[in-house]
């Protein structure tokens, strides 16, 4: 499944009595011990950019070859790696966890901790916006000596052939009470005519994607220390920012939990996420730093009761780089730079109704101090909460839902997954998304996109598998200051979807047939004038992919 997007699998997290590490696909199906005394938070923190898979992600990363090794971790993630996850907490039910853990349990295979996955796809790929032309567009008379003459784009069907190599390379081993598990994943799609250009220009036209995963925990008898370190770079088309661009993305966190008694704990967390878009002349170079920290005393009131309190800090910050401009804006003279700094206080009640429903609710407070950003909309004391609920009416199905405003939040975030997995051959997941960070092309701005993904798994034959996915999403620009900067967000759609499917058969256990299509209603072409065209990408692409 060589040019089949990762998708990550959420319908589970961390278990409430159970210390683990969540199993890793084929070679990697090792599993820590067993610890009913302890829990383990794997790293979910304020400033992580992995968790519920996005429209946004999903189509960034839809022609990358390779595995996506800095998601393992986060399958079957039930509360995404952001601010919510600090505060609902895990959300998986006492059935959840023992099914879970009976599963790895039965799959685990000793094998050699190092695993090597080479593999290569060679096919033919045809689209609608492979091939660009540019056109002269005149306006003004020459006779008043007003005539101006633009350059506008606009985009015919190409195709061409392709080689896309790709190498994983998967570590996974306990020494001791120590488990230390680490990835890296390269790929490469070479188009062999030059004139195709479906997935940009110049460095962009052949995609070169890389991701790495280095992950430790430690397990005493008292306490555990986690700490996770997750990597990605690769270019593609960004809707968020209306150009093919370059994203790179770095994450570090760590968290540490030490039980005082038999009912009484004190959890504490760390995390940094780096976030690059460069790569496009028609954007500017945007970066976007977050950090956070958490202090969590917690206390066992029952088998059925807990309760906690959050004392936290967090910021957010976005530095623009002069000297580039996005469609409808004007150049950007100098370096734009922001930030949303808070601290937080909350306390939480988790309560188990059964083993199969679990629900908490965390109310408290926050302050919230920006700077470079005038007039700013939020700034001072303001309420903060969230709320979460887990369900597990079967051992087939699964539910979610946590939503909460708190750290730099302008509006509530919004989580949902379902899983639901009726049989061995059928494998269905939904779930839904709001979330908010800087813009990627204007400064003193959020963009808060609202999502909602599907995608089913279904095999026809013994070696023939069906995969659908779709996808829509709006998003919205909220200005962060209460004067107007006058910006233009014209170029980005205010709502698209993507639908794909892939047939795939498995000829050998080396080798695989694929056929892909895929399209995307948010990638209209812009030219001069800030012309565009309502045309929405679509391609096919046919691979012959060998696999070790």
């Amino acid at each position: 499944r060589c040019f089949w997007p990762f998708w990550t699998r959420p319908g589970s997290a961390e278990g409430a009595n159970v210390s683990r590490m969540r199993p890793f696909p084929q070679a990697w199906l090792r599993i820590i011990r067993v610890t009913p005394l302890i829990l383990v938070m794997l790293c979910v923190g304020h400033a992580w950019s992995q968790g519920l898979p996005s429209v946004q992600q999903n189509q960034f990363r839809a022609q990358w070859v390779g595995e996506s090794v800095d998601q393992i971790p986060f399958q079957n993630t039930a509360t995404p790696l952001n601010g919510l996850g600090a505060i609902v907490g895990s959300l998986q039910t006492p059935d959840q966890v023992q099914a879970e853990v009976e599963s790895s349990l039965a799959n685990v295979k000793v094998k050699s901790p190092i695993v090597f996955k080479p593999s290569l796809g060679l096919g033919w790929e045809i689209s609608n916006q492979g091939i660009v032309h540019s056109n002269n567009v005149v306006s003004g008379s020459a006779t008043n000596r007003a005539v101006t003459t633009n350059s506008v784009a606009t985009y015919s069907q190409g195709s061409s052939s392709f080689a896309a190599p790709a190498l994983s390379v998967l570590y996974d081993r306990e020494h001791g009470p120590w488990t230390v598990s680490a990835g890296y994943s390269i790929g490469y799609k070479y188009f062999t005519d030059p004139n195709f250009v479906a997935n940009g220009t110049g460095t962009e036209r052949n995609p070169l994607a890389q991701t790495a995963l280095f992950k430790t925990s430690l397990e005493m008898s008292r306490y555990i220390l986690n700490t996770l370190l997750t990597a990605s770079s690769g270019t593609g088309y960004d809707i968020s920012s209306g150009s093919n661009n370059r994203q790179t993305t770095v994450g570090a966190g760590g968290d540490a939990k030490y039980m005082l008694s038999s009912a009484a704990a004190l959890a504490a967390k760390l995390g940094y996420n780096y976030q690059n878009s460069s790569g496009s002349s028609a954007t500017p170079n945007n970066n976007v730093t977050s950090y956070f920290g958490d202090v969590d005393p917690i206390y066992d009131l029952s088998d059925k009761t807990h309760l906690s309190g959050i004392l936290g800090f967090g910021s957010s910050s976005q530095s623009l780089q002069s000297g580039t401009q996005s469609a409808g804006n004007a150049a950007i003279s100098t370096p734009q730079n922001t930030s949303r700094n808070y601290v937080q206080a909350l306390g939480k009640v988790k309560y188990e109704l059964t083993g199969k429903l679990v629900f908490d609710i965390g109310l408290g407070a926050r302050y919230v101090a920006n700077t470079g950003i005038t007039n700013s909309i939020d700034s001072g004391l303001q309420p903060a909460w969230a709320v979460g609920l887990g369900y597990t009416p079967t051992a087939k199905t699964s539910f979610s839902l946590s939503a909460g405003v708190q750290g730099a939040d302008v509006q509530p975030g919004v989580n949902f997954a379902f899983n639901w997995n009726p049989r061995e051959k059928t494998r269905f997941t939904l779930t839904a998304s709001q979330s908010q960070n800087f813009a990627n092309t204007l400064s003193s701005q959020y963009l808060v996109s609202t999502s909602i993904l599907g995608t089913v798994s279904q095999k026809l034959f013994s070696n023939v598998e069906l995969q659908l996915s779709g996808g829509y999403t709006q998003q919205k620009f909220v200005n962060l200051s209460s004067t107007s900067t006058n910006q233009s967000t014209s170029q980005l759609p205010s709502s698209f979807f993507i639908a794909q499917g892939a047939l795939i058969w498995k000829i050998r256990d080396w080798v695989n047939l694929s056929n892909t299509l895929y399209i995307n209603t948010g990638q209209n072409q812009t030219g001069g004038n800030s012309s565009s065209l309502s045309q929405s990408q679509m391609w096919d692409s046919i691979s012959l992919n060998f696999e070790l």
